[in-house]
């Protein structure tokens, strides 16, 4: 490392003078020490891909060093390797340092030689590098080689999935006396309508004794989660993967059935029927997160679940991280429109623990987590119990020092409109980080005095929109809103303006031309409710939901196209695509993905209907 001038090279934060230290403490005989020091290292060298950085290749040599001797956490260190070397692969040539490709095939030899390590953990994560980093006629070459002679299961599994091998050769594996070898041949030969044929294979390999083997693995690491996926594309085949793994009796394996469950409703609309028993059986369940995800999934179906309300237990106080099974029976109580979710919803709001987020929290589909909303999105569409909440919202909106739950309960009064919750929204109207929120609740509550006394923030486009509505000044407030037209500001504001907006529609016309598509769709939206023109680009933008590609804007925009009525037969094919498709269209994870999927389709409904 002396001979290189580190100071020149660059990581993911800037010079990489640091480097050299680093990969030093990687060698320390402090396990501690060196797994800090190799974090740290793949951090500066990986962070989160996207390319390879002038300091990787100058690296590499030492990290194959570590990884050949007498280091801690050799596995880690080959692991670190793989991933920069499969990152390689994948981004963009310019990306990738030009050093990198001469520093590999030097590097080639010793990281060949690491198939034969002593430590089978060494050599499972030298087969991710050789296969998925090196890529080159002799890794292909040493992989088959080390098949002929390893004798540790798992990093056998690991070398039938590296190799991928001929259908021939994964056709002979299928019926290998190992069950798992079968499993990974199976997720080898990338056939998923084989892997369809054989959902009792999945089963019998998820529900073995010898399925926790495959958290050793390098390459897949979950045996439940490798079936799963391999029938995911199958309704018909995941719905009875679930059911198949619902007979497993430990806890690891009730756990994983109900996160399976989760995965399938998601992706299915009608899988419900078939696993709603399958969730129902497991509200008794002895392990708190079992009953927990079982009553969340409950709540994500809504409507679809309502027939089990009596099921749900409201008194669980079964916790599962920071929330109980309770809040869980709360929430879907709420989502069946329930009245007895009120008792529990008041308890929540009036009490020390609140059992849901204060905020909104998003992901994205790839990630399995299951947890309550915020707040407010439970409370919005509960307008029929407004008088039996608004007490319990204001309340804990006077006392409440969270700006975020401030800005989320003050938009809970604007959509409910309950003129009780009005001083609890003025006081936080006095809080810079909640005024926008509180003066749109002030406005949907018509509430012109209140609006007078923010008249002084009316720069505030918020405030310029409760003087409108209102009526307090609505001189003042149309003027302020309308500045901001040509900018694409405040634009779902200057909607409600009405003919007051009439100057505006030619600033708006042109917004529609926008290339960013979403100032275009607000801009449309816009000039549909202050002039009932349909702007072109909305037809345009929804089209690609009609091949399932979700995305808010297209949502935004074919909402809409509902409002007005479109009749256009292009937006009504749109739409009975939108509600033929089989698959919950979505892009968030979670509850999120259930409540997306339901408001898409109730627009699509609106539009053929």
């Amino acid at each position: 490392m002396g001979d290189v001038d580190w100071s020149a090279l660059r990581h993911n934060y800037g010079a990489a003078s640091d480097i050299p230290g680093l990969l030093s403490q990687c060698g320390d005989l402090d396990s501690d020490v060196a797994g800090a020091a190799l974090e740290e290292v793949s951090n500066l060298l990986y962070h989160q891909g996207g390319w390879i950085c002038s300091a990787a290749p100058a690296a590499l040599p030492a990290l194959v060093d570590l990884a050949r001797g007498a280091a801690n956490h050799r596995a880690d260190v080959v692991e670190v390797i793989a991933t920069i070397a499969a990152e390689a692969h994948v981004a963009e040539p310019e990306f990738v340092d030009p050093a990198w490709w001469a520093a590999l095939d030097a590097a080639r030899a010793g990281l060949l030689a690491l198939l034969a390590d002593p430590d089978p953990g060494v050599r499972r994560a030298a087969i991710v590098v050789v296969a998925k980093g090196i890529r080159h006629p002799e890794a292909v070459a040493a992989l088959r080689a080390r098949w002929l002679v390893e004798a540790d299961r798992v990093t056998r599994w690991d070398l039938v999935v590296a190799l991928g091998w001929s259908s021939a050769e994964l056709a002979v594996l299928l019926a290998d006396d190992d069950l798992h070898v079968r499993l990974a041949a199976l997720y080898a030969l990338a056939e998923r309508a084989e892997a369809a044929r054989r959902v009792d294979l999945l089963v019998r390999a998820a529900l073995d004794p010898d399925a926790g083997l495959w958290r050793d693995s390098a390459w897949l690491g979950d045996a439940w989660r490798t079936a799963g996926a391999l029938v995911e594309d199958d309704q018909v085949a995941a719905v009875a993967f679930t059911i198949g793994i619902g007979r497993g009796g430990a806890d690891d394996q009730r756990v994983a059935t109900v996160v399976r469950a989760g995965r399938v409703l998601a992706d299915w609309r009608s899988a419900g029927e078939s696993l709603l028993p399958l969730l129902v059986d497991h509200l008794d369940d002895g392990l708190p997160e079992v009953r927990y995800r079982a009553t969340a999934l409950l709540a994500c179906l809504g409507r679809e679940a309502e027939r089990y309300a009596d099921r749900v237990a409201l008194e669980d106080d079964g916790r599962y991280r920071r929330v109980t099974v309770g809040d869980a029976a709360v929430w879907a109580l709420a989502r069946f429109g329930d009245a007895r979710c009120v008792p529990g919803l008041v308890e929540r709001l009036s009490g020390d623990r609140l059992g849901f987020s204060c905020s909104s929290v998003h992901f994205d589909r790839s990630v399995d987590m299951l947890g309550q909303p915020g707040i407010h999105e439970v409370l919005v569409p509960l307008r029929a119990y407004a008088d039996d909440l608004v007490d319990a919202v204001a309340g804990r909106l006077t006392t409440c020092d969270d700006p975020a739950l401030a800005v989320n309960l003050c938009s809970v009064v604007a959509a409910w409109g309950c003129a009780a919750a009005l001083p609890a929204v003025v006081a936080a109207a006095a809080d810079e980080r909640v005024l926008p929120w509180a003066a749109k609740a002030i406005g949907a509550l018509g509430a012109a005095e209140s609006a007078l006394e923010l008249r002084d923030r009316a720069d505030v486009p918020a405030v310029a929109w409760a003087l409108c509505r209102t009526g307090a000044d609505p001189e003042l407030g149309v003027a302020v809103l309308l500045r901001g037209v040509a900018g694409g500001e405040s634009l779902d504001l200057v909607a409600d303006l009405g003919d007051a907006a009439a100057g505006a529609v030619g600033s708006l016309r042109a917004l529609t031309r926008s290339g960013d598509e979403w100032l275009a769709v607000r801009a449309a939206g816009a000039l549909w409710r202050v002039a009932g023109e349909v702007a072109p680009v909305l037809a345009e933008v929804v089209e690609p939901l009609g091949a399932g590609a979700y995305l808010p804007v297209r949502v935004t925009a074919l909402r809409v196209l509902a409002d007005a009525g479109e009749r256009a037969e292009r937006v009504r094919d749109v739409a009975r695509a939108v509600l033929d498709n089989p698959r919950r269209l979505a892009c968030s994870g979670g509850w999120r993905t259930f409540a997306e999927d339901e408001e898409l389709r109730a627009i699509a409904g609106r539009l053929v209907g």
